[in-house]
Order: structure tokens, then C-alpha cells, then sequence
């Protein structure tokens, strides 16, 4: 069964940053194959991926509306459709939510990527889902079973109290949530991660500043192929063995 990890957070936070570190953090312990789930409509993590700009799942309401398929043959036309959409890689594939386009048309968008989200999970290993900037995908409900709910903040008091906000609207909604975690990205200091124990949620981990993912990506060089020797990496690698070992394989 796929272990499926969600990483949320208030705009500004990194957590397109860190969910591709988490990728190559799993790909490093030997989890594979990958799907990489861009759940923000402005879509930016293929970029620190290497990959092309995907076709958002938003374009497929449109095709489908121009089809002249009939009703009895939609169901297999709509999988072709969002098949086409899943960049393939090496060990990552790559899938986007993309935007609606005309009026309705995220309430499609959302129910077909939690029903694509369901049959594309079973033959991966692990889902990494990158959401949008602050409540509003979880509150819709777009993932029904999430192993590791991962909270990125920055380490001030706001960026904590944003994150304990998303933790208590997935209580409110009983999504199916088995732990959440809370990731601090670029601490001030050393000194902020030995504040855990003071955390409304539990630490995953602090990830430190790395003036090395700058560099990398002005060079449009995948985050998937960062050195060893990354601190950020580094951090990230030390939180998916704590991940993975609340879901050995």
C-alpha cells in the first residue's frame, strides 16, 4: 500500500522547496517508484524536479465537454485523459492539478483529482502531494487517507500558529490523518529547534538554510540529484527515515 504524505503550510513557508526534498530524501532510502502530486494551481514544482511544464488536470473538464465520446465510454475516455497528464521519470512521476478554467469548474477539478489521486496511488510506493498555499484543499477534502500530514512553517511564532491551524481544521473535518508533523524551514538559529518540546505538534524536523538550493536551482538542475552533502538534504534524509519508520516496507 502507497504511503501517502501531504505537505501543507501558509504561503511563503518553502514547502515546494521541501516537498522535493522529501522526494529525493525517499528515492535516497530506496523508496521507489514516486508520484509527485503539484496540488497548487500555480504550479511550480516540476521545476525543481526537471521536468517539463505538466497539463493540469483543470483542462481535462473542457475536453471532456468538446468530446463526442458517449456517456457509457466517459469513465475509460476521462483515465486515458488523466494517464496522459502523469510525466513520467526515472523513479518520480509527475501529476498537477492546474487550473480550472470558466465558472464551476474547481468543483470537477477537485473530485476528479481525488478520485485520479486514489487509482494512481496503488502502484507507487509513496505519494508526495504538494498542496496550495494555506486550508482550503484539505478542506475540501481532495485527500481521503493521508499517512503523514507534514506542517511546514518558518520559526516564528505566526508560522507555528498557522500550522496549528491547519492541524486543528483536519481534526474538525476528520480527515483520516494518522500523524502530523511540524517542519521548521530555515530556523533563525540553531537554538530554535531545542524549543520542540514547546510545539503544539510534534517535530519532524528543522531544516536548516542552505545557500546551496539557490545555486542549484538558478542552474535548472533537478533538487532529485542534490550531493550528499547539502545540509538541507542532510535534515530532509534524517525526517523520511523517522516517516518511513512509522510505515516500514
Amino acid at each position: 500500500m502507497s504511503i501517502m504524505i501531504a505537505v501543507a503550510g501558509k504561503g511563503g513557508v518553502g514547502k515546494t522547496t521541501c516537498s522535493s526534498l522529501l522526494l529525493r530524501a525517499l528515492l535516497a532510502s530506496r523508496i521507489r517508484p514516486l508520484l509527485a502530486v503539484d496540488a497548487d494551481p500555480n504550479a511550480n514544482l516540476h521545476l525543481l524536479l526537471g521536468f517539463t511544464a505538466p497539463r493540469g488536470l483543470g483542462s481535462i473538464r473542457e475536453e471532456l465537454l468538446d468530446s463526442s465520446v458517449g456517456a457509457a465510454s466517459k469513465g475509460e475516455h476521462l483515465e486515458a485523459l488523466v494517464q496522459q497528464r502523469v510525466l513520467e521519470g526515472d523513479d518520480v512521476d509527475l501529476i498537477a492539478m492546474g487550473r480550472g478554467e470558466g465558472p464551476g469548474c474547481y468543483c470537477f477539478v477537485n473530485d476528479l483529482l481525488r478520485r485520479s489521486l486514489s487509482r494512481l496511488a496503488g502502484g507507487y510506493a509513496a505519494v508526495v502531494v504538494d498542496n496550495e498555499a494555506g486550508m482550503e484543499h484539505l478542506s475540501r477534502r481532495n485527500l481521503r487517507k493521508i499517512d503523514h500530514l507534514v506542517l511546514v512553517a518558518d520559526p516564528s511564532p505566526r508560522g507555528v500558529s498557522a500550522a496549528r491551524a491547519i492541524r486543528d481544521l483536519s481534526v474538525e473535518l476528520s480527515l483520516k490523518v494518522e500523524k502530523t508533523w511540524l517542519l521548521l524551514n530555515r530556523p533563525y538559529a540553531a537554538g530554535d529547534a531545542a524549543e520542540a518540546p514547546s510545539l503544539p505538534i510534534p517535530l519532524l524536523a528543522a531544516i536548516p538554510h542552505d545557500p546551496s538550493l539557490a545555486k542549484w536551482e538558478s542552474a535548472a538542475r533537478s533538487f532529485l540529484d542534490l550531493p550528499e552533502e547539502s545540509p538541507a538534504a542532510r535534515e530532509m534524509a534524517r525526517a523520511a527515515s523517522i516517516l518511513l519508520a512509522g510505515n516500514p516496507r
